[in-house]
């Protein structure tokens, strides 16, 4: 299982989910965070760190620690999200480029394209999560799982304003 991570701001509304799927992208489960949004004293005191310390510490953690079905691992298209060891930010690149590993990031390729991978800041890249990533890419479009998510947030944000 692989699992899928988005954190978005909608007109002023922090909200974030989690979709785990199976290796042919079947939802296997599928959390989100209600919309959070700030009051104007929370934008005072946090300032500029307001964005990073809701998306990831209070609704992306929150949201990796619910889950029941753990994927063996998330990806994610915002690099504040990188918190784990078992998380990469995958990246489809317009042309091929040569391969390569340097620090925390692999550039890898795949049917004529390149997939830039990057793992948290302080690690270097983990070839079993690099292959997990090519595995699941060669059954499944690997980045239209987050189209599904963006689109289940702005619907909840959407409902919720009825």
């Amino acid at each position: 299982m692989i699992g899928y991570l988005s954190v978005m701001n909608i007109d002023g509304k922090h909200l974030g989910g989690v979709l785990v799927v199976n290796d042919v992208g079947i939802p296997v489960e599928f959390k989100y965070s209600e919309p959070v949004t700030p009051t104007k004293l929370q934008e005072i005191i946090y300032g500029n760190s307001l964005e990073y310390y809701l998306h990831t510490e209070i609704i992306a953690k929150g949201l990796v620690q619910r889950l029941e079905n753990k994927p063996e691992l998330i990806l994610v298209q915002d690099p504040a999200l990188l918190f784990d060891k078992n998380m990469a930010m995958v990246t489809m690149l317009p042309q091929s480029l040569p391969e390569k590993k340097e620090g925390n990031e692999a550039i890898v390729n795949f049917n004529n394209k390149s997939i830039r991978i990057t793992f948290p800041e302080n690690s270097k890249v983990d070839d079993t999560i690099v292959q997990k990533i090519l595995e699941y890419a060669s059954k499944i479009d690997i980045l239209e799982p987050f189209d599904r998510i963006e689109r289940a947030l702005a619907y909840i944000c959407e409902s919720q304003e009825k």
